[in-house]
């Protein structure tokens, strides 16, 4: 990497990832993209002060195609480091910044953070669960909650991180005949073939929207159904204009709440299973596990049975709108650039 002179070089640097990794996928980047535009524009920073660190070769490729369409400043690093080791935090060290944003999963060590507190004025961490991100200057946790906590941790959904800013086409209008179908970047447990499996036994003609990158994995035979493959800046106009949003509960599940969906939630891995849970309880959304022997049959009669029901839908928008506050998203956001104004005193 190279060694750069000044904190004038980068204002924010971000280290996090995209990968066709279970538990990665594309989650920590968008989010991180959410955060740095809306800093870039409270701050009026030139896109170039704000850098982003990651990883590029073999399974880490999407980095690339997703950064390429910002003009954030792209630093890569070797593929084979690990996070948050010794190797790891040497590289970050060599960067000077304002501000430094890590979001992942993961466990910070203690040796990581002495590594780079000294070439970045404030530290912020989001989604980890280690005791040890209390040494950060702004600890996030709005979706692995179940960690140490301390005084001054943001736990909770009332910090999620959402981009609330994105303008959607007016002229698009729900059909109840659309299904969206996200899995995150990487469908680790190829949920949405198995979800078009079971579509097959719906005799109503559906328009299924998926992301384009799924095409080159699914089988789809020739039936009777509208299969739609949308880029990724489709994302938010293919979500709003469906009826019914089936997804594994990453950060599409607050994104289909925040657009007031009727959600069937199937989740991949652990963290997204405790807040599915947590969330079904408040009667918000629909929640099916992968292993229940009755998938295809409980799949189907779940969506027949909120297909066209109006006061079903009237009921749990009622209970998402306590779930998604946009004031409290906006608050999170201010934390950010409460925490940068402080790395200038």
């Amino acid at each position: 990497m190279k060694k750069y002179k000044s904190f004038l070089n980068h204002k924010i640097v971000f280290r996090c990832d995209a990968a066709n990794i279970p538990e990665i996928g594309s989650g920590h980047l968008y989010r991180s993209l959410i955060i740095a535009k809306f800093l870039k524009k409270k701050l009026s920073l030139n896109p170039k002060q704000i850098a982003f660190v990651v990883k590029i070769k073999g399974k880490f490729s999407k980095n690339l195609s997703i950064l390429r369409k910002s003009k954030f400043k792209i630093i890569k690093i070797k593929s084979t480091i690990k996070d948050y080791s010794i190797e790891e935090g040497k590289e970050l060290k060599k960067l000077k910044a304002n501000m430094i944003i890590i979001d992942r999963l993961g466990k910070v060590r203690k040796n990581f953070y002495n590594s780079i507190k000294d070439s970045y004025k404030k530290k912020i961490i989001i989604d980890d669960s280690s005791i040890q991100r209390k040494l950060f200057d702004l600890s996030l946790n709005p979706l692995i909650q179940n960690v140490p906590t301390f005084q001054g941790a943001k736990i909770g959904y009332q910090h999620l991180i959402l981009d609330i800013f994105k303008k959607t086409n007016p002229q698009f209008k729900k059909n109840n005949k659309n299904i969206f179908l996200f899995f995150g970047g990487f469908d680790y447990k190829n949920l949405s073939q198995k979800v078009i499996n079971s579509l097959e036994l719906i005799k109503i003609k559906l328009n299924i929207f998926l992301p384009l990158a799924y095409k080159r994995v699914l089988k789809i035979k020739k039936n009777k159904h509208n299969f739609i493959f949308f880029r990724q800046e489709k994302y938010f106009n293919e979500l709003k204009k469906s009826n019914i949003s089936i997804i594994s509960g990453g950060i599409t599940l607050f994104d289909s709440i925040m657009y007031k969906k009727k959600i069937i939630c199937i989740p991949q891995y652990k963290h997204q299973e405790l807040n599915a849970k947590k969330i079904f309880k408040t009667g918000a959304i629909n929640y099916l596990n992968l292993k229940n022997k009755n998938f295809d049959a409980n799949l189907v009669n779940l969506i027949l049975k909120i297909y066209k029901d109006g006061h079903y839908l009237k009921k749990i928008n009622t209970i998402q709108g306590r779930i998604i506050d946009i004031k409290k998203v906006k608050n999170t956001l201010e934390l950010f650039l409460k925490t940068y104004a402080k790395s200038k005193n």
